[in-house]
């Protein structure tokens, strides 16, 4: 994944499987990576849902990553996941 979100990529395969996740088209998803649009409460809840789902179903289970998983579900989703700098994560 590229954009704002990078970090995203560590936990989807490719961009359909984030927007199916998310509950929204991939032209939606596109837009709210490259910061066009921002993702609504309910899209960054499902993706930290997602995300918490796929950790807790790997062994063994990170709970660091799981933590971040849940703090983001609790709405810090951009402080979690977003990009904070210039740099490509």
């Amino acid at each position: 994944m590229t954009g704002l979100y990078p970090v995203l990529g560590k936990y989807f395969k490719n961009e359909t499987e984030l927007a199916h996740a998310g509950c929204m088209s991939r032209t939606r998803l596109w837009e709210c990576l490259n910061g066009r649009k921002d993702f609504t409460r309910a899209e960054k809840k499902a993706i930290s849902a997602g995300i918490a789902m796929r950790l807790m179903d790997t062994e063994p289970i990170d709970y660091g990553e799981l933590n971040i998983a849940m703090q983001a579900w609790k709405g810090k989703f951009d402080e979690m996941y977003r990009r904070k700098d210039n740099r490509n994560v």
